[in-house]
């Protein structure tokens, strides 16, 4: 209560200024050289609140986080079932163009990632609300079209880039928001509304094989695009974002060029490039490993689900501990230990329990990555322009994501086509070396030191 009364007394004493100019009020930083004053985007209307105060740590925010965690469940937890389309794809559309059927993955990937960071400009400008939504008629529009492809380079142009340009409107909005709205429990807010995609993994990675199997393929695409356009309409309806709106929030000053140059900024994003490398492709080649190992497509599709729920656990303990042991330390434990297991585990296991364990300990430590990405980039650069450093990060991620599971695949076609372990070296070997980057960033800012909120 307290703090609402000091937010009302500082929002009456600025109400006539912010009424004039999009500016900082000198009273709001007199004491702190970081307070800024912030806009509130009412759900209903395009009215804007002026408040004078930090994230309220909670408040608002938890309806954010569920809105977050909506999204993700939907447009991710699609995403990360595509590997039961690409075994699909591979086995029974189109015979003997694995190599060829692996782009159609990447390119949503990739895109979603490279595209957000030119898309997080405009969530900045336009707000967030618009960009999701306006986002869902491309994801869903992609699935629905791509249900009447008949050839490979359609299923390019639909399922690959259309969804992967709406989810790049969306993607950038969804990461920064949370952070935007807590401080103490950063973290953990984080992690609550990136999870939403490992539960949508686990769920859509039995469902996509069932679906296939009960109402064919097309109309299975059909389906997904109805409840992927309305879980993501329904979240950009009620989503707001805590920080100022319009075309200040989306110039990239001199500061954030600094920022940029700045060597922990450059060091960050060179770790999350060589681990995108690696990130996604277990999740595309798993259930066609399966298959090549005597396993059924069911069983594939259970590892991917399996994958996909431990990732939900690793998503939110990612930021629950991260807010304890610190985001940069956890960061790093998460590339080393996904890298560990895909080299030790992985490389060597033909049975189902083993790989079980795999899928389970990987889905742990890379769920865990990738929630921690923006509660770092807030926690060492600030929240003031997050979008736009979590548009950047995401961007540098999807030239990996977007070239990783094609360089897997080539290798395994060269490799003779069932000889997985080069490409599991490759996977590994890249996220090794992306962990000794990690590390060096530890050294250089500390594994668990904040420089700003």
């Amino acid at each position: 209560m307290a703090n609402q009364a000091s937010i009302s007394s500082a929002t009456n004493s600025t109400l006539t200024v912010m009424e004039k100019h999009e500016t900082f009020s000198p009273t709001a930083t007199l004491h702190d050289p970081e307070a800024q004053l912030y806009k509130l985007e009412d759900p209903t209307t395009t009215n804007d609140i002026p408040v004078a105060d930090g994230p309220p740590d909670g408040g608002y925010g938890w309806v954010v986080v569920a809105c977050c965690f909506l999204n993700n469940f939907a447009m991710l937890g699609i995403m990360f079932s595509w590997g039961i389309f690409q075994q699909l794809y591979s086995n029974d559309i189109f015979p003997g163009q694995a190599s060829a059927v692996s782009w159609i993955g990447t390119l949503s990937f990739g895109f979603m990632y490279i595209c957000g960071s030119v898309f997080s400009l405009f969530g900045a400008r336009i707000g967030y609300r618009k960009m999701i939504c306006a986002g869902s008629f491309f994801v869903g529009g992609g699935l629905v079209a791509a249900s009447f492809a008949t050839e490979i380079w359609q299923l390019y142009l639909s399922q690959g880039i259309l969804y992967g340009l709406g989810a790049a409107m969306a993607n950038p909005c969804i990461l920064a928001a949370p952070a935007q709205w807590f401080v103490r429990r950063r973290g953990m807010a984080s992690g609550i509304a990136i999870s939403g995609s490992g539960v949508g993994g686990l769920i859509f990675s039995l469902l996509v094989e069932k679906m296939n199997a009960a109402i064919g393929y097309r109309w299975c695409l059909r389906v997904l695009g109805i409840v992927v356009f309305c879980s993501m309409m329904t979240a950009g309806t009620f989503i707001r974002q805590f920080n100022v709106p319009g075309k200040k929030a989306v110039i990239v000053s001199l500061a954030d060029v600094q920022t940029m140059r700045q060597p922990a900024f450059i060091i960050m994003v060179s770790g999350v490039f060589l681990t995108s490398f690696g990130y996604f492709t277990p999740l595309n080649l798993l259930p066609s490993y399966a298959v090549d190992h005597n396993l059924s497509k069911a069983q594939g599709a259970m590892l991917n689900s399996f994958l996909n729920g431990a990732s939900f656990f690793g998503r939110f303990a990612g930021g629950v501990f991260g807010d304890r042991f610190g985001l940069v330390n956890l960061t790093l434990c998460c590339v080393a230990a996904s890298a560990l297991t895909t080299l030790v585990i992985w490389m060597f296991a033909t049975s189902l329990p083993v790989l079980l364990v795999y899928v389970i300990l990987y889905g742990l430590m890379g769920g865990g990555f990738i929630s921690l990405l923006a509660p770092v980039l807030a926690e060492q650069f600030g929240v003031s322009n997050l979008t736009i450093l979590v548009g950047v990060t995401f961007g540098v991620n999807g030239l990996g994501s977007l070239l990783g599971t094609p360089i897997a695949t080539s290798i395994l076609a060269n490799a003779g086509g069932s000889n997985y372990q080069p490409s599991i070296g490759f996977i590994g070997g890249v996220m090794a070396l992306a962990s000794v980057v990690f590390f060096v960033l530890k050294l250089k800012v500390g594994g668990k030191q904040v420089r700003a909120h």
